[in-house]
């Protein structure tokens, strides 16, 4: 089964589930920037209007080539702002783990106000600045974001993850609280929304897999699948009464399963434990 990833923003829940904020979560492809000078431009509030500019610096310096770094820099250099602050040298993006909280009340110097870009990261000859937070583990980190739209302050995130040598970096996803001034959790989107059914949805593991199921001639249905992180494992449309999936596809003991159709949604946990 082919599993494409969804290109279209949803709403998380919003209208369905008070105990969630107004998010709405943006996927794309992963994008990796690996060439030196590479530059990649992202919408975070999704107003068609780019808000912030990615750019790497591979191999470069003036005399030395000895110099790797990943910059991050807004297009409204009044309203745009990456949460960080300055630590030595360099303004730093901060690196958030999954509910960190990113609102007003955050640290918004994460970008050089003269200078207007933020650093990720930074090394010279390898080795790292230490003030730099994009360090071991290279996993998965959540920048902050800060942007305007109709007069007022959107907060969001961005999700990336450093190559371990620091020569390339990779943007996955990103969200953003639709009510203006208000907070958000880094990661936060389904994580914490209750488990909810849908009439003749089921699923069970068994033989090394996942396998759901649901009444015949039903609509097209989205399917995620996350880790309790908040990580994206496995995404797709359903179209047929079956769905399949290995589970060694899924590195996690416990998943996040969601599944949209034609407005209603089935959120549940699973255990990847065989009876």
């Amino acid at each position: 089964m082919m599993l494409n990833k969804l290109h279209a923003a949803f709403a998380a829940l919003a209208l369905s589930f008070a105990a969630q904020a107004q998010y709405v979560y943006v996927d794309f492809n992963d994008t990796t920037l690996s060439v030196n000078g590479q530059i990649v431009d992202l919408d975070v509030n999704q107003d068609t209007a780019m808000d912030f500019r990615f750019t790497l610096l591979r191999d470069t310096g003036t005399t030395t080539n000895l110099i790797d770094a990943a910059l991050v820099s807004p297009f409204d250099s009044v309203n745009g702002a990456i949460l960080g602050q300055q630590r030595g040298l360099f303004h730093y993006a901060d690196r958030l783990e999954v509910g960190d909280l990113i609102g007003a009340t955050s640290s918004w110097a994460g970008m050089s106000p003269s200078d207007e870009y933020g650093t990720i990261d930074y090394r010279f000859d390898s080795v790292h600045d230490p003030y730099s937070q994009w360090q071991a583990p290279y996993s998965d980190g959540f920048l902050g974001t800060r942007t305007e739209k109709n007069g007022q302050f959107i907060y969001g995130w961005i999700r990336l993850q450093m190559a371990a040598d620091g020569k390339s970096f990779t943007l996955k996803d990103c969200a953003y609280q639709q009510k203006a001034d208000s907070t958000i959790e880094a990661g936060h989107l389904w994580i914490s929304v209750p488990e909810v059914g849908m009439e003749g949805y089921s699923w069970r593991v068994a033989q090394g897999g996942l396998y759901l199921q649901r009444p015949a001639n039903q609509a097209a249905a989205q399917v995620r699948v996350l880790s309790l992180n908040g990580q994206t494992l496995l995404s797709g449309t359903w179209r047929e009464e079956d769905w399949a999936m290995p589970i060694a596809a899924l590195p996690s003991s416990v998943v996040l399963l969601v599944v949209e159709c034609e407005g209603q949604h089935w959120v549940e946990r699973i255990p990847l434990v065989q009876p």
